[in-house]
């Protein structure tokens, strides 16, 4: 395998145990990897009436910045259309339903949940 394909293959490892700690904190996964052409979310929750999208940045070291670093303001105005788009898609009207935006960032094997992103 090449470097891009081990980066990738160990994303998405930190992206399903991201999701099932989340789905031990009471969590209910609804969808993951959804893609738009404005962008992509990772993971696609319920916290009790809230639907939540999480955004999981993983960084093996910090030589380069942390994981959190890596959300930067264009990324997370992709993050906001492409959500919109899901809830469209999904007849999940804005005004009404509860829904925010979370990052889980993982430095090695450090973690942390910010909520409300």
């Amino acid at each position: 395998m090449n470097n891009a394909r081990d980066a990738y293959e160990r994303g998405l490892a930190v992206e399903q145990k991201v999701k099932a700690y989340l789905i031990t904190q009471g969590l209910v996964f609804k969808d993951e990897n959804f893609r738009a052409k404005c962008g992509e979310i990772d993971l696609i929750m319920k916290d009790h009436h809230t639907w939540v999208f999480v955004e999981v940045k993983y960084r093996a070291h910090r030589t380069h910045g942390s994981a959190a670093e890596m959300l930067t303001s264009v990324k997370r105005n992709k993050l906001t259309k492409t959500m919109y788009v899901y809830m469209t898609k999904h007849r999940l009207d804005p005004n009404i339903i509860d829904h925010r935006i979370d990052l889980f960032a993982v430095d090695g094997n450090r973690a942390k949940w910010h909520k409300h992103v």
